[in-house]
């Protein structure tokens, strides 16, 4: 019996996981009154916008207030107590692993009215020290990403550099290459054998860019839910769906007849003309798909990748073993 519990308890874990805080956003602030005292019980209320969920919480004595575990999007934010006007945030966007400050001051009310701040919020976190930034789905979209690989916008942060040693990774702040932690929706993402670097390692998925819904890239002071590694914390969550259909499909094309020819492909054949350029065909496709399942409550998306690449080189490359062999350490290349 024991055996059985066990085993059942550890699929439903593994199917039905639990909400990951660094995955989400979290809102927090203090609700007075306009004599500058606090005000308990009073309602906050927070819905998303795409998904029409809502979640609801009340001040404490002291009026604070703090809803965690909100999907990252945009979200109406109204805060509410009898006898006072209420106090509406339309169009809050939090990010992944942000905690945004809301307070409010209410003023008296005798019949049911609403104040709406209309200024931009900053995002300003008082919370912690974390140092770092957000990558969002905009910039992912609008910049050139010439691998297809969303890891490259890690150099956008301050401190982070591509490292010119064998393992091809990122350093941040100095830090080695395989102390970076990857983090995807919740999970680790690092590589089993050699953690930290953004190549296509065995374990470590590389996703496909129109999937990323964002990621932050924390590079100081981290917060205790981020154990294990010194350098970058990299933070990426994929895209959800909502309560509606919507569907992305595209064809990513490079060709070595739009390209420039490579450094190295410059050799003069036998004929004293110059050899013909290299070959570069890479095609890459892939459908996304955002579907509800139950309104306002459940919904997903799924992703659909092919890619196909030909490289066919016509360039020699020299062979050490041939001079090795014949006594000479010296490696010759022809220019």
């Amino acid at each position: 019996m024991t055996k059985h519990f066990s085993i059942s308890a550890l699929l439903v874990f593994v199917l039905c996981p639990p909400s990951a805080p660094a995955q989400t956003a979290s809102i927090t602030g203090t609700v007075t009154d306009s004599t500058g005292a606090v005000v308990p019980n009073a309602k906050i209320s927070a819905q998303n916008k795409a998904t029409n969920t809502s979640r609801t919480t009340l001040t404490s004595e002291s009026g604070a207030y703090r809803i965690t575990s909100l999907v990252p999007g945009i979200y109406d934010v109204v805060i509410e107590k009898s006898g006072f006007k209420a106090v509406e945030y339309p169009r809050i966007e939090l990010t992944v692993d942000q905690i945004q400050n809301l307070g409010a001051t209410l003023a008296p009310g005798g019949v049911p009215q609403k104040v709406t701040v209309t200024e931009s919020v900053a995002p300003v976190d008082l919370n912690d020290a974390q140092i770092g930034g957000v990558v969002t789905g905009q910039q992912i979209a609008d910049l050139p990403l010439i691998l297809r690989d969303p890891y490259q916008l890690i150099l956008l942060s301050p401190g982070a550099i591509q490292s010119n040693s064998l393992l091809g990774g990122l350093s941040v702040n100095g830090s080695r290459e395989r102390n970076n932690n990857f983090l995807m929706n919740g999970t680790d993402n690092n590589d089993a054998e050699i953690p930290g670097l953004t190549l296509p390692q065995p374990g470590l998925t590389s996703l496909n860019p129109d999937a990323v819904q964002e990621f932050r890239v924390i590079t100081s002071n981290f917060l205790p839910e981020f154990g294990r590694n010194t350098g970058a914390i990299v933070d990426i969550i994929t895209k959800r769906g909502t309560n509606d259909f919507h569907s992305d499909l595209y064809w990513f094309g490079r060709y070595d007849a739009l390209g420039a020819r490579d450094y190295f492909n410059h050799q003069i054949n036998a004929t004293g003309h110059l050899v013909p350029k290299d070959s570069y065909v890479r095609n890459i496709f892939a459908v996304l798909q955002a579907v509800p399942s139950c309104k306002t409550r459940h919904s997903g998306s799924r992703t659909t990748r092919g890619s196909a690449l030909s490289r066919p080189s016509r360039t020699p490359v020299p062979c050490p073993l041939l001079n090795l062999n014949a006594g000479s350490s010296r490696l010759m290349v022809n220019r």
